[in-house]
């Protein structure tokens, strides 16, 4: 070991002989390499070792001495037993204590995750038995300014084999990894991170200052709301809105009183605001038009019997150009009632009703919040995209499609774990604020993710000129469509050649994805009938999974390590379907958060049924969400809206190709012509 230090420190010009200058003993040395951190070991030791090792003259893989070998499989088996990690990269080193560890040869597992490293013992050093250890390693990527990938590798694990291994064979055996784990015992595909282990991934750096930078002025005024209400002196629910920055909503009733309440502005923001869903034709006016329905079926659902959350029956009617309510029909529980399936009563309510009208709208409003969190925002942006995260970090390595897809994939799982406890579960912020119990919560987001699929998605027309919502989809999946097409131009050709990784990612997105839900309302009226009113192009398509015997929400991409006729366009159309929600959806549910959610009495996740009823007025404050529960809504609309990192049009960390960049940065003004700012687009779900 002295010799290699003595080596290190000649190439060094540390102590070299004949330099007259004797800085560092060897022994001092192998003290100062010892002392630094695993990482700035191995970097020195990646980048120093050819040059301590004596020259020698370069020699045929096949004809080194010696081999190790092994399997690496999945820490989970599958249905069928052990699963491989496929093309997974293994290095294989002679350990030292002290100074640079010695790298002996690497290679790619196989597609059974087998390796077969061939190396020359004397690589250990002069009189060194090596101590074997493999190590393994997942890709990474940035793009040039021109195109171009530059791939790194980023080390996820290790296998210690024998010490002062003296033959000329070792078999590490079947090692198994735990490597992006699907959790077990859950109808959704969510990662497995046990309590006391960290997820396979972590945030960029600039992500924990974009969080502190949006927080922190607010922290403390949520802090101080909750130590008043724990000392028996909770603010009112004006004062604890004023101490909060001034949201959309209250600044348009400061400047003109009613204007946020009125039917214009209703209809306006289910067009435009983070309410933004699809809107089907209204079924009991076959043909006409301009009539437009959205319904929310709450019934079916456990309730706490604290907050009232009715069926909610909304109809709309284009008027001049503009969306209007004209009635709403709401299926009242009897209140403390909780059991899903509930009696209900049904209370139509239109404009001529006045106060009556008011309620109904704030209730309809609130409903509708609700379900965004849920279904626009948590389901179908976080948990939908978090199981193509899964399947594409479990088999996408050699093929170029991680080019494509990673930087629309990472940190999604580590949002959604810290949501698991922060937003659902038993003491999560929905669970308490809402009416739905963490069973409900739980069965709804199955029934969502059972409706999600990428086969045939393309966003809805728009309903109206001032759609502006829907003319936004539309210019951005159309883009798209041009990115992903480019990619595949550049690309395809290697895509096939690795086809056998898009089978196994296919096969994982099938697999763990929830069973498809169609509710029994739809089951009647829409496979296999005619049913214009159903806007189906962002929906599954319900004909094809009504005939399979137990259909999956998720459709195959591929059934064959080859593709078949059409596959390569699917592969396509999935792309596309993830990173629109990865982006442009999740951004549009997600920072309009502030200006939709931003006032407590205009909407929250759910109003209480008070002493008078839930359908009462704003003023009747045992309806509206308790102090804390204000404090906190505010709290997590703000730091949702204004947290912003890893944004497409900045990427900052140049893992999003260029020409994307540029196609979007070319349209930043027609996109802020419907109201978007495409600057405030992310490349990922981070928040």
């Amino acid at each position: 070991m002295l010799t290699a230090l003595r080596r290190l420190m000649e190439s060094l010009g540390v102590g070299g002989r004949g330099k007259g200058n004797e800085v560092l003993e060897p022994e001092e040395l192998a003290r100062w390499y010892s002392g630094l951190a695993l990482e700035e070991r191995l970097a020195l030791s990646r980048e120093l070792a050819p040059r301590v090792r004596a020259p020698r003259p370069k020699r045929e893989q096949a004809s080194l001495p010696a081999v190790a070998v092994g399997r690496i499989v999945f820490q989970q088996d599958g249905p069928h037993g052990p699963m491989p990690l496929h093309h997974l990269k293994v290095e294989l080193w002679d350990r030292d204590f002290g100074a640079p560890d010695d790298f002996l040869g690497e290679c790619f597992t196989d597609s059974e995750g087998g390796f077969s490293i061939r190396y020359d013992p004397e690589d250990a050093g002069a009189g060194d038995l090596p101590d074997l250890e493999v190590r393994f390693f997942e890709p990474q990527h940035t793009f040039r300014e021109d195109g171009r990938v530059v791939e790194t590798w980023r080390r996820i694990g290790s296998e210690q084999g024998p010490d002062n291994h003296g033959g000329l064979h070792h078999d590490f055996g079947t090692l198994r990894l735990p490597y992006w784990e699907y959790a077990p015992g859950t109808p959704l595909a969510r990662l497995f991170v046990t309590e006391e282990g960290t997820p396979p991934t972590a945030y960029a750096p600039g992500r924990a200052l974009a969080m502190l930078k949006a927080v922190a002025p607010i922290e403390l005024v949520k802090r101080q709301h909750l130590l008043q209400a724990r000392l028996g002196h909770a603010p009112g629910l004006d004062r604890i809105q004023a101490d909060y920055p001034e949201s959309m909503t209250v600044r348009m009733e400061r400047e003109a009183p009613g204007s946020t309440r009125s039917d214009a502005f209703f209809g306006e923001r289910l067009l435009n605001g983070m309410f933004s869903t699809i809107l089907d034709r209204d079924p009991e006016v076959p043909g006409d038009a301009h009539a437009f329905r959205l319904y929310l079926p709450w019934n079916a659902y456990e309730q706490d019997g604290i907050h009232c959350l009715p069926d909610v029956d909304v109809r709309l009617r284009l008027v001049e150009g503009r969306l209007m309510p004209v009635r709403i029909i709401l299926g009242m529980r009897e209140p403390g009632a909780t059991a899903p399936g509930s009696p209900v009563t049904r209370r139509t309510f239109t404009p001529a009703d006045g106060a009556d009208w008011e309620a109904a709208k704030r209730m309809a409003r609130v409903s509708a919040t609700l379900d965004t969190e849920l279904g626009n925002h948590l389901g179908q942006c976080h948990f939908n995209v978090e199981q193509y995260a899964i399947a594409a970090h479990r088999n996408l390595r050699h093929n170029p499609l991680r080019w494509l897809l990673m930087p629309h994939l990472r940190e999604v799982v580590l949002i959604n774990h810290a949501a698991d406890g922060f937003l659902v579960g038993p003491t999560g912020y929905i669970t308490r604020a809402s009416a739905l119990t963490e069973r409900a919560i739980e069965s709804r987001l199955q029934h969502l993710m059972g409706s999600y699929d990428w086969r045939g998605f393309a966003p809805a027309p728009p309903v109206c000129e001032g759609h502006r919502y829907a003319q936004a989809a539309g210019l951005f999946w159309k883009l798209l469509g041009e990115h992903v097409d480019a990619f595949f131009a550049e690309h395809g050709a290697e895509v096939e050649a690795r086809w056998i990784e898009v089978r196994r990612f296919s096969d994982d997105l099938v697999a763990h994805s929830a069973p498809a839900f169609v509710c029994r309302y739809l089951r009647a009226t829409v496979p296999g009938k005619d049913a214009p009113w159903f806007v189906r192009s962002e929906r599954m398509d319900l004909d094809e999974k009504a005939v399979e015997p137990t259909p999956k929400a998720v459709s195959a991409v591929t059934r064959t390590d080859v593709p078949q006729p059409g596959e390569m366009d699917a592969l396509k159309q999935l792309c596309r379907y993830v990173i629109y929600f990865a982006t442009f959806r999740h951004a549009w549910a997600n920072n309009l958060q502030w200006e939709d959610a931003g006032e407590v009495l205009y909407t929250c996740l759910g109003l209480r049924w008070g002493k008078g009823g839930a359908l009462s007025t704003e003023a009747d404050l045992d309806v509206a969400p308790p102090p804390d529960a204000a404090t906190e809504m505010l709290w997590i609309s703000w730091m949702l809206s204004k947290t912003n990192y890893g944004l497409l049009l900045a990427n900052e960390e140049a893992d999003v190709h260029p020409r994307f960049v540029e196609l979007l940065r070319t349209h930043a003004s027609e996109f802020a012509a419907l109201g978007l700012d495409i600057r405030t687009v992310s490349s990922r779900i981070n928040i």
